[in-house]
């Protein structure tokens, strides 16, 4: 995504540390008291480095702990008994992973990096110690690994819908999440491929193309390769609604 040179030359400077991380708002010291984040910012190994295409951890592999995300874009797969792989989320910065492997201690899914992520670690065999000393955090991850479920139950809902209404809603979702963030919500990279939301979606990406040509026909938006501007929110938002009551069934 075009934040991706900024966030990357923001993380080379050393003294960023969970008290004064600008993503700390969204990632686990989110809810924390001031000294439970000192806690917290003791055992987080910060800075590592992960290229576009570099798993973060591989499905069948042991439980390592909780990457947050400070830069950069990762895609969470699951596989099924076929090897056929399914794109469950696409993770940015300040999001959390590893969740898939916190109850059995064995990760369901594999995290790969779409463009070059940095982001901080927290061990598995630190995270009872913190919780030890830190009475808030078990209600964090517990709240955060709430959202991640009730971001599934959303994405099957979007399943039931047509192909436009779920392409012109992973838009949106994208941009509301960057504009949490501080980003631009109106112009911004897309870091995933047309496949790889398609995956997402359950659509063909032959399909994403279609409807994504569509939408720039509307001048409902502007796509130069994987650059993507919304030129009109409202309608986009608006457009799923009326095309699910005006298409035939």
């Amino acid at each position: 995504m075009n934040h991706s040179t900024a966030l990357n030359s923001s993380t080379t400077k050393a003294a960023v540390t969970c008290a004064n991380c600008n993503l700390d708002n969204l990632c686990i010291p989110k809810g924390l008291a001031r000294s439970e984040v000192g806690e917290l910012a003791l055992l987080v190994n910060r800075n590592n480095i992960r290229q576009k295409g570099e798993a973060l951890y591989h499905a069948g592999s042991p439980f390592r702990g909780l990457i947050a995300l400070r830069s950069g874009s990762a895609k969470l797969m699951s596989f099924d008994s076929n090897g056929n792989d399914l794109v469950v989320d696409f993770i940015l910065p300040g999001e959390i992973l590893g969740f898939d492997g916190l109850s059995s201690q064995i990760h369901n899914c594999t995290a790969i990096a779409l463009e070059t992520v940095n982001y901080c670690h927290l061990p598995a065999h630190k995270i009872d110690l913190l919780a030890t000393n830190t009475p808030g955090l078990s209600q964090i991850l517990l709240q955060r690994s709430c959202n991640q479920f009730d971001s599934q139950v959303q994405k099957v809902m979007l399943s039931r819908r047509s192909a436009e209404e779920r392409v012109a809603c992973f838009i949106l979702h994208i941009s509301d999440r960057l504009k949490i963030r501080g980003y631009s919500e109106m112009e911004f990279r897309l870091s995933m491929s047309r496949e790889e939301i398609g995956n997402h979606l359950g659509i063909a990406h032959e399909t994403v193309s279609r409807i994504i040509h569509l939408f720039q026909a509307r001048k409902l938006i502007e796509v130069k390769s994987k650059q993507l501007k919304i030129t009109n929110k409202k309608e986009l938002f608006n457009f799923y609604t009326t095309y699910s009551l005006n298409s035939p069934r």
